[in-house]
C-alpha cells in the first residue's frame, strides 16, 4: 500500500516520502497514528514540495554545521568557573555557559537542543562536549574548565 509521510516514521522515512507498506501496517499504525495519509495525485503533489522544503533546510543546516565545524576546529572553548581548591566546581556547568562560551568563540548562537553534555562537567579541566547539529552531523567540541580568578 502507497501512502505520504506526514511525519517523520523512525526506519520508514521522512515527512513528504512516499513509501509502500504492508496494508495491516498501514491501517494499524500509521494512518490511525496521523503518521501517513493516503497516496492520491494530490497527496503525492503536495509532498513533492514538502520533500523540496526539506531539502532546502536540510542544506541551510549542512551550511551552519560546516561553518560552525570551520569555527571550532582545533579551538578550545574556555571557562571560568569558580571552585574548591581541589578542582570541583561548586556548580555544574550549564547549557547555557556552554552555548554563551561558544557564541563568543565562533561567532554563531546553538539552540540549547543542540548541544550534549555526555558527563556533567563538575571539576576543573578538559571536557568534551558534542553539538548535534542535525541526525548526520555531530561536532565534538573540547571544553576547558579554568578556575575563577576570584576564588
Amino acid at each position: 500500500m502507497k501512502l505520504v509521510l506526514s511525519k517523520d516514521v523512525r526506519n520508514l522515512g521522512k515527512r513528504g516520502d512516499v513509501v509502500s507498506v504492508a496494508k495491516g501496517y498501514a491501517r494499524n499504525y500509521l494512518l490511525p497514528n496521523d503518521l501517513a495519509i493516503d497516496a492520491t495525485e494530490h497527496n503525492i503533489h503536495k509532498a513533492e514540495k514538502i520533500k523540496e522544503e526539506r531539502l532546502k533546510r536540510e542544506e541551510e543546516v549542512m551550511n551552519v554545521a560546516t561553518n560552525l565545524r570551520q569555527a571550532l576546529e582545533g579551538v578550545h572553548i574556555v571557562i571560568a568557573q569558580s571552585s574548591t581548591d581541589e578542582g570541583t566546581l561548586y556548580a555544574s556547568i550549564t547549557k547555557d555557559q556552554i552555548i554563551d562560551a561558544i557564541e563568543k568563540f565562533s561567532g554563531t548562537r546553538v539552540e540549547e537542543d543542540v548541544v550534549s553534555i555526555p558527563k556533567v562537567v563538575k571539576e576543573i579541566g578538559l571536557h568534551k562536549i558534542n553539538l548535534e547539529i542535525s541526525s548526520e552531523v555531530t561536532i565534538e567540541v573540547d571544553l576547558e574548565v579554568i578556575p575563577d580568578g576570584g576564588s
